[in-house]
């Protein structure tokens, strides 16, 4: 059984959260899997893409795929 506080989204953030941080994870903690913000939305939100840089990824030309069936068999 779910403590109360987490059934009810019950939390407070400290008073120095700005607006937007306390509105995102509010929206983050929404119980309700039908109101709760997605991930996209999350990527759109003003206070989130402030300071997100999307993650790079590297593509090494060494790797190939059959060199990890044979590791996995190997196992």
């Amino acid at each position: 059984m779910l403590p109360l506080q987490i059934w009810e989204a019950s939390f407070s953030c400290p008073s120095w959260f700005s607006s937007g941080a306390r509105n995102l994870i509010k929206r983050i903690l929404d119980p309700s899997p039908l109101t709760r913000i997605t991930i996209p939305e999350i990527l759109q939100d003003e206070w989130f893409k402030k300071r997100y840089k999307p993650p790079k990824f590297e593509q090494d030309e060494d790797v190939n795929l059959d060199d990890n069936i044979l590791y996995f068999t190997w196992l």
